[in-house]
């Protein structure tokens, strides 16, 4: 099997489920057998992408200091 074959497979499966939370990335990551690494990317692509968005102010302001 390919080197990311099973992170590919529990991505895959991710998306198809109803909701995307730690419980579901554990689960993920005993099916699919990932590693430890493979699942700390997944928390932090699902989890940690949806926690940090920067406000549209704080965005013009960084464009104004440049």
């Amino acid at each position: 099997m390919n080197e990311h074959e099973s992170l590919r497979k529990a991505l895959h499966w991710l998306t198809e489920q109803p909701q995307i939370n730690g419980d579901a990335i554990a689960e993920a990551s005993r099916h699919f057998d990932l590693s430890p690494l493979d699942e700390q990317f997944l928390r932090d692509y699902f989890l940690r992408r949806t926690q940090v968005k920067p406000s549209k102010s704080a965005q013009s302001d960084d464009l104004k200091s440049n």
